[in-house]
């Protein structure tokens, strides 16, 4: 069985395109979806956002974004990571996010995400790759609970996990 897997920064005009609608055909029922996918698409072309691709042979199978967080500008903030149902268990998306990880390291306090409470998966995901909740609270809509998750560079904040929960459940919640 041959395979071609290749995993790249976002390069050019038509990978954005890709990126865009592989994102925008997988919102996982986030309110106001589209209108995300709109802004993100516009922060990719400026810079403001950075991405990762997955592909398989061609095709897109994965992608991660990311930002500097626009409240506290010492956290790297992933807004999406996503893998294709038939490609997950391969590593994907660690892989991406360890090349995040290596890449901020030195600039960034801290990796910052989010996931809705339900997604039981994805939340062990983060926290089997060493993050750590910092709070529970709507981010999205008021009725439904998201996990702020977090992940330090190194061990001297760690003991700012609390005021850093507040503060971020100050400025964060809907």
């Amino acid at each position: 069985m041959g395979f071609s897997f290749k995993f790249k920064s976002l390069g050019d005009m038509r990978q954005l395109r890709t990126l865009v609608d592989f994102i925008a055909q997988q919102n996982l029922n986030y309110p106001h979806y589209e209108d995300w996918v709109q802004r993100t698409e516009a922060e990719l072309i400026n810079g403001y956002k950075q991405a990762i691709l997955a592909f398989s042979d061609k095709t897109l199978v994965g992608n991660l974004i990311y930002q500097s967080h626009k409240d506290s500008p010492f956290f790297l903030e992933l807004k999406n990571l996503r893998v294709r149902p038939e490609f997950r268990m391969r590593d994907f998306a660690r892989f991406m996010l360890k090349q995040v990880e290596a890449e901020s390291k030195g600039k960034y306090s801290a990796i910052i995400c989010d996931a809705r409470a339900d997604r039981h998966d994805s939340v062990s995901f983060m926290l089997g790759l060493g993050y750590s909740q910092l709070i529970s609270l709507p981010l999205y809509e008021s009725n439904s609970s998201d996990i702020v998750l977090i992940k330090f560079f190194d061990d001297t904040n760690k003991g700012n996990l609390e005021m850093i929960a507040k503060k971020f459940s100050s400025e964060s919640a809907v």
